[in-house]
């Protein structure tokens, strides 16, 4: 009875250390939330044959972004996407960080993996330039670390 008396003691001692480590948690810089986004736009991707193919996309992604600190946010989004060409659909997923420079411009870093017809997994820097509240200008410059092929996309979104 006693060594187990002593043992939960300890155990509880030990609890309150570990908890006492992650306080810096505590420090919330900024709130986090829900946002919906739409793009649209032209990708440009080098395809096998050594030939350049643009086509039209569309993402519409939900996702949670949280600032980790004042211009600094840490990111996580999905969803559908598409493309016109021969009617493929498939979806997206990306994780990463955005920087804030002004009110209605930021960059930002992010992996990326889009399904559309073929599996690609990217990691890109990317831009998005507030042209009203709600409409943004986005350009993605992608490069993918297992064949060394790139992409870029520009075009237009809403973000909610």
């Amino acid at each position: 009875m006693a060594n187990s008396l002593i043992c939960l003691l300890l155990s509880a001692c030990s609890l309150n250390c570990i908890a006492a480590d992650w306080d810096f948690l505590e420090q919330d810089p900024g709130e986090g939330e829900l946002y919906l986004r739409s793009y649209s736009g032209v990708l440009q991707d080098k395809r096998g044959d050594s030939r350049t193919d643009p086509f039209d996309t569309w993402l519409i992604n939900t996702g949670y972004q949280y600032n980790i600190m004042d211009d600094v946010a840490l990111f996580m989004e999905g969803g559908p996407a598409g493309s016109g060409r021969s009617a493929q659909a498939g979806f997206n997923l990306a994780s990463g960080l955005r920087y804030q420079l002004t009110p209605a411009l930021n960059i930002g870093s992010q992996l990326s993996q889009l399904d559309i017809g073929n599996t690609t997994t990217q990691v890109e820097l990317n831009s998005r330039l507030l042209l009203a509240p709600q409409l943004a200008l986005t350009a993605n410059l992608g490069i993918s670390p297992l064949t060394a092929e790139q992409s870029l996309s520009i075009g237009m979104g809403f973000h909610f």
